[in-house]
């Protein structure tokens, strides 16, 4: 049965999740990539046992080489090259900041300059993909393993068809609705969609009667589990939907685009672990770079497929971001006028606003 690379992708990301190996091919070599986070003891040594001339890569994203002090040789991630003896608890310490403290003598790194990085850029992308650090294990192996491997069904993918996907996600079409009632006496109507690449879901909170019309009223908000549930003072997210709904009842037409993409795309669990650093004194910025990640990993090609499916060509956006503006415009999406959203800080959240105006642009 041939699967589509939506198929494949959704494959490898869920095993990586689980701590399994998978094994990515290109032309010239074949390797197991297995997760630093999820990696376990008995793994580790098995897959260890089975390298190829002991050629074993830790591939780290350049964000985190920069915080280690680790060379710089390729423009997205640095490939590390590691002893065979090297311990489990040093490849984790390495992947993850919280350690930095426990082992603060790591290094020095040998970075790993000749040869290409695609297979080291999709490794880490399936890592970012699953939520979890952005950090993963590379270990070349033997055509005869390979071969094993693949009938002990152990996940595998050509490393040039996963490169050459021209999309970060696959998103199906509207799976389900249905019409529901919320506060004020308003009537929504909640679309829901799948990415199927990551089998996260996504949803629409339809105000009204916006279809076909220009100019909608359109608010893009990213999943904030401590700030939308449970009321958190750190950020400014749960006030931000509180007013986008109030606004869009006060017209009684619009669109909320609720997308799955918590603490900016990198997943609940991260987020923690930046609250923990930015506990110890680093601002959100900062936080995210010693976790791997970029300032912001959303995706917002997502909520651009999502807008044309529903005749949204031309937008009111709902924003401070007015990346979220050229980003839209790069996916098809004309915003005609930005509507700011502004709330009142806090104590606990000033200095989080104060960043995102300095380091990220938004208008506040």
């Amino acid at each position: 049965m041939n699967l589509s690379s939506a198929e494949i992708s959704s494959r490898l990301v869920s095993d990586l999740r689980l701590g399994l190996p998978i094994i990515l091919k290109n032309d010239r070599v074949n390797s197991i990539v297995i997760a630093i986070e999820t990696l376990q003891e008995n793994r580790f040594s098995e897959i260890i046992n089975i390298a190829e001339k002991a050629h074993i890569e830790l591939v780290i994203t350049n964000r985190r080489a920069e915080v280690l002090k680790a060379r710089l040789y390729h423009e997205k991630v640095t490939r590390l090259r590691i002893e065979k003896n090297v311990s489990i608890d040093f490849l984790q310490a390495t992947a993850d900041p919280a350690q930095d403290l426990n082992y603060p003598y790591k290094g020095p790194f040998n970075s790993i300059r000749e040869g290409d990085s695609i297979l080291a850029e999709i490794a880490i992308d399936l890592c970012k993909k699953a939520r979890l650090l952005p950090a993963a294990l590379i270990v070349n192996i033997s055509k005869e393993s390979e071969n094993l491997l693949i009938r002990n069904q152990v996940s595998h993918a050509s490393v040039k068809d996963l490169f050459k996907q021209s999309y970060h996600f696959e998103l199906l079409s509207n799976l389900s609705s249905a019409r529901l009632p919320i506060s004020n006496k308003t009537e929504v109507e909640l679309k829901v969609y799948r990415d199927l690449t990551e089998l996260s879901e996504h949803y629409a909170i339809v105000f009204g009667d916006p279809y076909n019309s220009d100019n909608c009223i359109t608010r893009i908000h990213s999943a904030c589990f401590t700030g939308d549930l449970l009321g958190s003072k750190k950020c400014d997210c749960g006030e931000q939907l509180k007013g986008a709904i109030s606004t869009m009842q006060k017209h009684e037409k619009g669109v909320l685009l609720y997308l799955n993409q918590e603490g900016r795309g990198i997943g609940l669990a991260n987020k923690m672990r930046a609250y923990h650093l930015q506990n110890m004194g680093f601002d959100t910025v900062e936080a995210n770079h010693r976790l791997g990640f970029e300032d912001d990993e959303r995706d917002l090609a997502i909520a651009a497929q999502i807008l044309k499916s529903l005749n949204l060509n031309k937008i009111k956006l709902m924003t401070n971001n007015p990346r979220k503006i050229e980003l839209l415009s790069e996916h098809g999406i004309k915003v005609s006028k930005r509507i700011p959203l502004i709330v009142k800080a806090n104590s606990k959240n000033k200095n989080y606003l104060h960043t995102k105006a300095i380091k990220s642009g938004h208008i506040l």
